[in-house]
């Protein structure tokens, strides 16, 4: 084999194998979660008033104990006449909460775990922008989100279901929750961000991060 014709093959080869390298990934939101075994909540198995008083009694004790209410509140009282109403009833109550809350803890730790083989794939997602700065028209970041609302008018997401996006070319998005297809860099890293809620502001965290993105408007809803 002549040494032209070597190099031919040889770039072909190259070229061939590097578009199939950055070809990215399609992602969907529920590639974002490691898979594990599904979690059932320790109370399902009770009637659903039941279920309702303890998961309440349960809310109550923790806004409690995180500062969230006082004595003086009026959750703190129908606290009490829960637990007034649930021993009344000879509702062993007690080793219930400490499962709930456990079954909650759990449910936290999850909502923060990544895929770890994500990191630095090329990968393409589709979402809804929600931009983080509004005093201007056109934006260099925003976070990816998988519903409308999220993070304005439902519950905030986990951070394993929102990514940060960064691009370096300002782009003007058309208010807030426009569909759009990122494709980029994916990278594990947390980010805390403050959002403007409906009801005021808080601070949101998100597990991932794409740099340097490439964004463009999406039609498939």
């Amino acid at each position: 084999m002549n040494t032209f014709l070597r190099s031919i093959i040889i770039f072909v080869l190259l070229t061939s194998s590097n578009a199939f390298a950055d070809n990215p990934q399609i992602l969907g939101w529920e590639d974002l979660v490691p898979k594990q075994a599904p979690l059932e909540n320790p109370l399902s198995h009770l009637d659903t008033e039941l279920r309702l008083d303890i998961e309440y009694l349960a809310s109550i004790r923790y806004w409690q104990k995180t500062g969230q209410i006082s004595e003086v509140d009026t959750e703190y009282e129908y606290g009490i006449e829960l637990e007034h109403k649930l021993k009344k009833s000879k509702v062993d109550f007690e080793p219930l909460i400490t499962k709930y809350d456990a079954f909650l803890d759990e449910i936290e730790h999850r909502n923060k775990l990544v895929v770890s083989s994500l990191e630095a794939k090329l990968v393409r997602i589709p979402g809804y922008a929600l931009p983080l700065e509004t005093s201007g028209a056109a934006v260099t970041e925003f976070l990816l989100v998988p519903t409308i609302g999220a993070c304005i008018h439902t519950p905030v997401p986990p951070a394993n279901q929102m990514v940060f996006v960064h691009f370096s070319k300002a782009r003007e998005l058309k208010g807030l929750f426009e569909p759009v297809w990122v494709t980029g860099r994916m990278k594990i890293e947390q980010q805390k961000r403050s959002v403007v809620y409906s009801d005021g502001e808080g601070g949101v965290e998100s597990a991932y991060t794409i740099q340097g993105a490439n964004i463009e408007p999406y039609t498939g809803w």
